[in-house]
């Protein structure tokens, strides 16, 4: 029961962000939504023209602030703020690429699938990190650092094949 019940919280937390950067995209101006995503993922406002790592780079700066975080006490309550901000930019990026005409094969084949197995795949890792308040445990038990690094060998796996997808596919 408690394991099922940590995968509910995850997806819940995945489907606020998300719609939460939906939201925050019809409120905001575009040239600040540009602005902000470029930074993140310049692929989605400029597409094949964007720089190559700079997309790698914040996807591995993510999972690495969250690891940082964890590591000091008395920040490890923002471990899963990490996890939830990729998911509001996951909405955001959204609300963009489809309020500018892009079309939905390419949306389904390349952006949502793998935007949303990353975000999860960080959501667990900040899971690992900073267990929820449902599933703690007393005593000096060790996190599973077997299960960090197969979360994130796994998160590069699907970078690999989202920019093989997105490079070579979508063309």
């Amino acid at each position: 029961m408690i394991r099922s019940l940590s995968f509910t919280y995850l997806f819940v937390i995945l489907a606020v962000g998300y719609l939460g950067g939906a939201l925050l995209f019809r409120e905001m101006p575009l040239v600040s939504v540009e602005k902000l995503l470029v930074l993140f993922d310049g692929r989605v406002v400029e597409g094949h023209g964007a720089n190559f790592i700079k997309p790698v780079l914040m996807n591995a700066v993510f999972f690495l602030v969250a690891f940082g975080l964890s590591l000091v006490k008395k920040l490890r309550f923002l471990v899963t703020f990490i996890g939830a901000l990729k998911c509001v930019l996951f909405g955001l990026s959204t609300g963009f690429l489809l309020s500018t005409g892009m079309k939905m094969l390419a949306y389904t084949v390349w952006w949502f699938p793998f935007q949303l197995a990353i975000c999860y795949l960080l959501l667990l890792f900040c899971a690992i990190l900073k267990p929820p308040f449902f599933i703690r445990t007393v005593g000096q038990r060790k996190r599973n650092d077997k299960a960090l690094l197969f979360l994130l060998g796994l998160a590069i796996l699907v970078t690999a094949i989202e920019y093989s997808v997105f490079y070579y596919i979508l063309k």
